[in-house]
């Protein structure tokens, strides 16, 4: 969910808040015509008068639209302010005011006075009923986006634990107040199953997504089914559930017992393992389509031998696409020679010297989630 910017804002009212903004803008704007006529000579005609509010009524309001709505017209509006400007000298002359007797003066300063404030107050309540209705708006779907994020905390918990000689120590972090990535470690009788999962987009959309999905693979890993089939299955409850372009990628890893460990890689990140003795990476490859692609595509598994001291590590692009000032992607090979490095160490050091260098290469724009598994 990029974020949700100040153009989402204003792009996201409906006709009559748009109109009462527009109204408050006009009117009170407006009153600058007003009071150009009582700092000028004499007393220009009332039509006349009036034009200079309508136009410094439209003047501002088509500088608060472009700044609202679209900056590309920027340049238009300033030649057209310059050209106002410009002409302004020229019009006046052709409207010369006529002389008035001080009584004269004070009964015209009592109607423009009156004229000015109808204009204050009717700006005033407009832009009051706008603030009222859209602030109500605003709070209730901020309500709805703080409930969302705690649901979104209780499926996304962090991870520091161990499970016999499998030891994991995770952490996601949304780039909004909701994220679409999944972290979740399922220990049964059938093994320890690690999974990392990324719903295409991020927002309430994506994390109600990834909530759906968590609660489906659960229920099939209680029935002890292999990868293979969890992500099979999956892949069939996404197809009745997503939206259009809607896809997950996923990435899972089940710990048996006896030191074997099975690998599902769909349309993710490769896995990576990093032997503890001699630090040699071997790249556990992603060979299969997304999830949401193509509805019927078989998925399968792979069997690797896990050895003590070995450390898994999942992770989403979210961590490898991050971007410096120059637009260069940090990629996987930084974070790679950082577990590399400290592959020894407490799998808590490793999972923040990565997301140093993380969040020194570049600001976060989606969702960012690493996984460390260690056999011990």
């Amino acid at each position: 969910m990029a974020k949700f910017s100040r153009r989402d804002f204003w792009d996201g009212l409906n006709t009559r808040a748009r109109i009462k903004i527009a109204v408050a803008i006009f009117f009170m704007f407006g009153t600058i015509g007003i009071f150009q006529d009582m700092s000028a000579p004499g007393a220009p005609p009332w039509h006349w008068v009036m034009l200079q509010c309508i136009v410094c009524g439209c003047l501002a309001l088509s500088w608060a639209m472009t700044f609202m709505w679209s900056r590309k017209f920027i340049a238009a509006i300033v030649l057209l302010t310059g050209f106002i400007l410009f002409l302004a000298p020229s019009l006046a002359r052709m409207y010369p005011g006529s002389s008035m007797s001080i009584a004269q003066w004070h009964t015209r300063t009592t109607i423009e006075a009156a004229v000015c404030m109808a204009m204050v107050i009717a700006g005033y309540i407009s832009f009051i009923r706008f603030v009222g209705t859209e602030g109500a708006e605003q709070l209730r779907l901020k309500t709805e986006v703080n409930l969302a994020q705690q649901i979104h905390e209780v499926l996304v918990p962090p991870v520091d634990q161990s499970f016999g000689r499998v030891e994991v120590f995770g952490r996601s972090s949304a780039s909004a107040e909701v994220g679409g990535d999944l972290l979740d470690v399922f220990s049964g009788e059938h093994g320890v199953v690690v999974t990392v999962a990324d719903v295409s987009g991020h927002g309430v959309a994506a994390g109600t997504m990834m909530g759906m999905m968590k609660a489906a693979a659960r229920v099939k890993l209680m029935d002890g089914v292999k990868l293979d089939v969890l992500v099979h299955d999956l892949n069939r409850v996404l197809f009745q559930v997503k939206g259009d372009g809607m896809f997950m990628t996923i990435a899972a890893l089940r710990f048996h017992p006896e030191g074997s460990v099975e690998v599902a890689v769909a349309g993710h990140l490769p896995v990576l393992r990093i032997r503890a003795g001699s630090g040699e990476v071997e790249l556990l490859p992603n060979e299969q389509l997304p999830l949401g692609i193509v509805e019927d595509t078989l998925f399968w598994s792979r069997t690797v031998t896990g050895e003590r001291g070995d450390v898994f590590v999942l992770l989403t692009d979210g961590l490898t696409e991050v971007e410096n000032a120059k637009g260069e992607e940090l990629g996987w090979e930084p974070l790679r020679d950082i577990v590399v490095a400290r592959r020894n160490g407490p799998l808590s050091e490793i999972h923040n010297a990565v997301m140093q260098k993380v969040t020194a290469h570049g600001k976060q724009e989606d969702d960012q989630t690493l996984a460390l598994i260690r056999l011990n």
